[in-house]
């Protein structure tokens, strides 16, 4: 009996054993599924890119190995901001301005403004960038001298509208040599289309040397033998302003200060225009110009200084002006029509002219002239048609509606 139970009980512990050992297998075999699946979801995961494997992690599985190290790849770091490519810059991109500019300074342009350098290049290289921006300003800032040779702002493939604000001075050379044999014009505004000058600068000629080398007797408007003197004491060679800082003597064509030509809708307001070689604002060839609020100052005896000298041109409006030189304060030649003239201070000076027409019996029109509210002090004249003397007098000379209103002389 004894024997019986010691065999039963041995039995039941290697039953107990086998149960026991069977347990286990069952739970490793269990965990080495549980890791597999694991393992081909995270695969998955960083197939699609996703982020969402940590969600096999359960009911205390353990942990899978770590992924390779590529695998942070898996969620992309946000781009960088694409940044947006500057502009094309302008041929002048060292001074800061593009295509996209609508201001353009002659000082950032290499312009000094010291009264003593060259600075025609400087003016030359803004209005090549200005030329091609609709309605854009070229600035000539207050409180610099520019000291500027001769120039040409021309068109005609310009754009429109533009601009020239000018609150600096700027001064024409008194040496001979950029003059060359002679030029007709100093400024010159050719070819455009809506332009505009204005501001409150200066721009002086520094004529003197000019009229002191030309003839007394000019063959243009030797009017002094008209003159009657009223003491008998009129001097023959009246004196000539007095020659300054001139190196060499200057050629004898003069030169214009500021000629506009072959240009549409004009305008000139608020500067100042002073001792001009010869005329001082002329407009040739021109329609639709308006002229106000100016000052043109030179002295009185500087011959052939015209204030303003209309020529071929159309629709022209000056008033509001104070003109003071040494020949007519606005003079209008053959070609003009539709001229309207009024609240203008004229003196010293020759007056207000037309003319003179007919030169070489050539053919000279001009209609549609109006005068009126125009104050004249110590001028020589008040208003006066002029005309060539030749052999048929007044030949080829047709004119229409002049008309000269309520105008003050102060003598």
């Amino acid at each position: 009996m004894g024997g019986v139970n010691f065999r039963s009980l041995t039995f039941m512990i290697l039953i107990a054993f086998f149960v026991w050992c069977s347990s286990i297998e069952t739970c490793i075999a269990r965990r080495g599924k549980h890791w597999r699946q694991s393992t081909n979801g995270a695969a998955l995961s960083k197939k699609k890119g996703g982020s969402h494997g940590h969600r096999n992690y359960h009911n205390g599985g353990s942990k899978p190995k770590p992924p390779p190290p590529q695998s942070h790849k898996a969620t992309p770091s946000p781009k960088p901001k694409e940044e947006v490519p500057p502009s094309t810059p302008s041929p002048h991109g060292r001074y800061g301005y593009d295509q996209q500019s609508t201001v353009f300074n002659v000082l950032d342009f290499g312009a000094k403004g010291d009264g003593k350098s060259d600075d025609t290049k400087a003016f030359q290289d803004t209005w090549a960038a200005a030329c091609k921006v609709e309605a854009s300003t070229v600035v000539v800032p207050a409180e610099f001298v520019f000291l500027v040779g001769p120039i040409s702002f021309s068109g005609p493939y310009c754009q429109a509208n533009i601009v020239f604000q000018l609150d600096g001075t700027i001064i024409a050379p008194t040496d001979a040599r950029p003059w060359g044999k002679g030029l007709l014009q100093w400024l010159e505004f050719t070819k455009l289309k809506g332009i505009a000058i204005q501001g409150k600068g200066i721009i002086d000629g520094r004529g003197s040397g000019w009229w002191q080398d030309a003839p007394y007797e000019d063959p243009y408007d030797d009017e002094r033998k008209l003159i009657i003197p009223l003491n008998s004491t009129v001097q023959e060679r009246p004196p000539m302003p007095v020659r300054n800082e001139l190196s060499g003597k200057m050629p004898s064509i003069k030169p214009t200060a500021l000629r506009f030509y072959g240009s549409f809708n004009v305008t000139v307001t608020g500067i100042t225009i002073q001792n001009s070689p010869q005329c001082h604002l002329k407009f040739d060839n021109c329609k639709g110009v308006v002229v106000h609020d100016i000052t043109v100052s030179s002295p009185g005896d500087s011959p052939n200084t015209d204030g303003i000298h209309l020529q071929n041109s159309n629709d022209v409006l000056i008033h509001s002006s104070d003109l003071a030189c040494g020949d007519d304060c606005v003079s209008i030649q053959t070609g003009c029509s539709n001229v309207y003239i009024h609240n203008v201070n004229c003196g010293p000076g020759h007056g207000i002219s037309i003319g003179s027409l007919g030169r070489d019996n050539s053919k000279a029109c001009v209609s549609n002239i109006t005068v009126r509210d125009i104050v004249m002090h110590n001028t020589m004249n008040g208003v006066r048609i002029k005309t060539w003397v030749d052999r048929d007098l007044f030949r080829g000379f047709c004119s229409r509606t002049f008309k000269f209103l309520r105008s003050n002389f102060q003598l």
